[in-house]
């Protein structure tokens, strides 16, 4: 311990003063899945990353990146924990060029805060700021005639992520229907290699790379591959108008219906979300007066320019009666960038009601998305668990959060079983379950990343060669990896 302690001290002569925390309050508040870390690290750049990585390396010392914890229940349980490195101190935003409609910012940013950086830069507003209670006339958006630009993303905890953790998780939200996934809008990344080399890939253009482009490899690796010190991604322009078409059913059924109807229309919708009665409460739908709430309901972002988005939200109401809805509701600007807020707050919403919660995802072929939805659906209903239930249209994905241990007992037991049961009819249709969220003390019985596919091989190809002495997130990733 002795010997620890004064290579942290030496670590610390290097990078800085205030940059190693060892008192019982942080290294209590860093803790991963119940493992309390021996030290935490603050850098505040790449190169003061890059010696304690280095330090980490020759000593074979564990690391496990943190960014704001949002995505710390993720994971398998870390088989050994030496460091964690918070990014909360690299938290500046390197380049805002609107212009040319890309934004490079370090990995500790937040992802509110950069929303709000580009409203300020062109006197615009968009999702998240953190005072949406405010009037219309008191908010900084000018008329929809100026330009603008927004990083075009929605990913749970919307107000707290970091970027850094946003990519590493590969998370992202409804919206990713229209405006794809964080690999789709990354342009560069400069990242920590596990020998302590800081390594820049890509750039502001997006003709940037020839050969294979490793930054994606930082995309969903969880911490596993390296510490991400600064991202550079594209933006868009803002859309002429944004709206939300809200239409309740009385059946999953019909729900899924008007999901699969819209998706095999020509229109080009933000988001398809098909919820459950216990998802449009968390989302306070019962406060909305325009609103009827039903046991299911179809909410359908619209953003575009504003004939189109008038010509969308009229034919999908069409739609919807036709499948017999129960009722609908329209609601615009303002409403609609503090509904979409609440859809990925969600997940935290659903976790504070219910006891030990677990959060999870059903991947499938969209072909399958009936199918699997309403089996799942069924499957819940028979076991009596409350649930919330958020079905992505058109990406093959629903997320659904359940308590793990329903009866009040300390295992998780009946909601283990059904999750595994789950999966096994996700795999027979080509899909896949990923826990998402989970306590730590009812990981080792649930399979974190579900079944491994073919790519394993590759995958852990990569690991040995990047990281051979296995420094990085040691265990969390998928295979153990």
């Amino acid at each position: 311990m002795t010997d620890f302690m004064e290579k942290l001290t030496r670590l610390s002569e290097r990078i800085g003063p205030n940059r190693v925390g060892t008192g019982a309050s942080v290294i209590d508040a860093y803790a991963v899945d119940g493992l309390r870390p021996r030290a935490v690290i603050f850098p505040r750049n790449g190169r003061e990353v890059s010696e304690v990585v280095r330090m980490a390396s020759r000593e074979t010392l564990s690391i496990v990146p943190y960014g704001s914890g949002t995505k710390m229940r993720m994971g398998n349980v870390p088989s050994r924990l030496d460091l964690v490195v918070a990014s909360s101190r690299m938290d500046h935003m390197l380049d805002v060029d609107t212009a040319n409609l890309t934004i490079t910012v370090e990995a500790g940013v937040r992802f509110r805060d950069i929303q709000a950086r580009l409203a300020t830069e062109e006197d615009r507003c968009y999702l998240p700021l953190e005072d949406l209670s405010t009037s219309g006339d008191e908010l900084i958006c000018s008329d929809r005639s100026n330009s603008g630009s927004f990083l075009p993303m929605d990913p749970p905890f919307s107000d707290t992520a970091t970027i850094g953790g946003i990519v590493a998780a590969n998370s992202s939200g409804p919206r990713r229907l229209l405006y794809r996934f964080p690999r789709d809008l990354l342009l560069g990344v400069r990242f920590v290699a596990p020998n302590g080399e800081l390594i820049g890939t890509g750039g502001k253009t997006v003709k940037n790379v020839s050969g294979y482009d490793i930054s994606k490899l930082m995309v969903g690796s969880c911490g596993s591959l390296g510490f991400i010190c600064d991202l550079t991604f594209k933006l868009l322009p803002l859309p002429e108008r944004m709206e939300t078409v809200f239409v309740s059913f009385e059946s999953l059924t019909d729900a899924l219906a008007l999901g699969a109807a819209i998706l095999d229309s020509p229109l080009v919708p933000a988001a398809v979300e098909i919820m459950n009665l216990t998802s449009c409460e968390h989302l306070s739908c019962r406060e909305r007066k325009d609103v009827r709430v039903s046991p299911y309901a179809v909410a359908v972002a619209i953003e575009s320019f504003e004939p189109a988005v008038n010509r969308m939200r009229d034919e999908i109401l069409e739609l919807g009666s036709r499948l017999g809805s129960a009722g609908h509701a329209c609601f615009a600007e303002e409403d609609h960038r503090r509904f979409w807020l609440t859809v990925s707050h969600l997940q935290a919403s659903a976790a504070g009601s219910f006891s030990l919660p677990v959060t999870f995802q059903l991947t499938y072929p969209i072909s399958c998305m009936t199918e699997i939805v309403e089996f799942a659906e069924a499957s819940l209903f028979e076991s009596h668990m409350e649930h919330t239930l958020l079905v992505h249209g058109g990406t093959g994905a629903s997320v659904i959060t359940v308590s793990g241990n329903p009866d009040g007992g300390r295992g998780g037991g009946r909601s283990i079983s059904l999750i595994h049961k789950l999966l096994t009819q996700c795999r027979e249709s080509g899909g896949n379950l990923i826990i998402q969220s989970a306590p730590s003390e009812l990981k080792p019985d649930l399979k974190m990343w579900g079944e491994s596919g073919p790519d394993q091989p590759v995958m852990e190809r990569i690991k040995r060669e990047l990281d051979p002495f296995g420094i990085f997130s040691p265990g969390r990733f998928v295979g153990g990896l």
